[in-house]
C-alpha cells in the first residue's frame, strides 16, 4: 500500500494499527452474531477497512486533499448516492457510448477524482479532457481512457498520465500498465477481474 498510495511505510504501518484497534473493538460489538470465519470473510469482501488506512496514512504524511481524494474515488466506485450525478450525453465519451454501464462508472470514478471530462456533440470537441471507450462485445468487462491533454501538469495521487491507472486501481478496477496503441489505458471493472478475458 505504501508505493500504491505515495506514502512512507511508518505512516502506513501507524495507520494500520490505529484501524486495526478500532476495527476490532466494533466487531467486538456490532458484528458478535457471527462466527470468526464470517467474520474474517466480512473483512477480506470489504475494502473499507483498507481504504480508512490509507486514508489516515495520507493525513499523516500532511497530505489532506489526496486523503479525501481516495474517499471520493472509493464512494464513486461504490456506486455511493452523492457520487451519482446525472452524466449528460457527450460527457466523458462520444454520445453514442453514452448509457453503457461501464463507460458511464467509470467516468463517475473519474469525475470524483477531480479529472476533467471531454464534453463533444459527437463531431467536434467542445471542451477538452479524459474521453472513455468501451472495448468490443468479446471483452464486456474492458474499457478504455484516453487521458486529458493536461494531465502532465497535475501532481498528487491523481496526477501525470499515471494518475489514470492509479485512480482506477484504487476503485477496485484491474489495469494494464502498459499504454495500449494511442496511449490509451485499459482497465477491467472488478466484477470480471477473475476472468478478464472469457473465450
Amino acid at each position: 500500500m505504501s508505493a500504491q498510495i505515495g506514502v512512507d511505510l511508518e505512516h502506513v504501518a501507524e495507520a494500520f494499527r490505529f484501524v486495526s484497534r478500532t476495527h476490532t473493538a466494533l466487531g467486538a460489538t456490532r458484528y458478535r452474531h457471527l462466527t470468526e470465519a464470517q467474520y474474517t470473510g466480512l473483512l477480506g469482501d470489504d475494502r473499507f477497512p483498507l481504504v480508512m488506512v490509507a486514508n489516515i496514512a495520507m493525513r499523516m504524511a500532511g497530505r489532506i486533499e489526496d486523503a479525501n481524494l481516495l474517499m471520493d474515488i472509493y464512494r464513486a466506485s461504490q456506486g455511493a448516492e452523492v457520487h451519482r450525478p446525472s452524466i449528460r450525453e457527450g460527457v466523458g465519451t462520444l454520445p453514442e457510448h453514452h448509457t453503457h454501464d461501464h463507460v458511464q462508472q467509470a467516468i463517475r470514478i473519474l469525475q470524483a477524482a477531480d479529472l476533467p471530462p471531454i464534453v463533444t456533440d459527437g463531431t467536434r470537441e467542445l471542451r477538452p479532457g479524459f474521453q472513455v471507450h468501451p472495448s468490443c462485445d468479446d471483452l464486456p468487462g474492458w474499457i478504455f481512457i484516453q487521458p486529458d491533454p493536461d494531465c502532465e501538469d497535475r501532481t498528487g495521487f491523481a496526477g501525470g498520465r499515471l494518475g489514470y491507472l492509479a485512480v482506477m486501481r484504487w476503485a477496485g478496477w484491474g489495469v494494464i500498465t502498459e499504454p495500449m496503441p494511442a496511449g490509451l489505458w485499459a482497465a477491467v471493472h472488478p466484477s470480471y477481474r477473475d476472468n478478464p478475458f472469457p473465450r
